[in-house]
């Protein structure tokens, strides 16, 4: 169930980086919430709150020159379908 204020984005990554961008996003304790939503293409979903929003943004800005970074549209009806 998604709460109220809450986002969910979709990214895709290099397998290899995966592991790296977890670890990251779960330094940030309470910033967001990471699972791997297709461990085979690399598809990530990130959620967090919308006020979290611009704090979220710099540091997937700041993560992309360092791993390839893709956000993705229209997952949610492909991975639960």
């Amino acid at each position: 169930m998604i709460e109220q204020g809450e986002i969910t984005r979709y990214f895709q990554l290099e397998r290899r980086d995966l592991v790296y961008l977890k670890f990251i996003v779960e330094a940030y304790e309470g910033l967001a919430t990471l699972s791997t939503a297709d461990r085979e293409r690399g598809i990530v979903v990130i959620s967090y709150h919308r006020h979290f929003a611009e704090d979220l943004d710099a540091l997937l800005t700041a993560l992309g020159t360092e791993i390839a970074l893709q956000e993705v549209t229209g997952m949610e009806n492909l991975l639960h379908a």
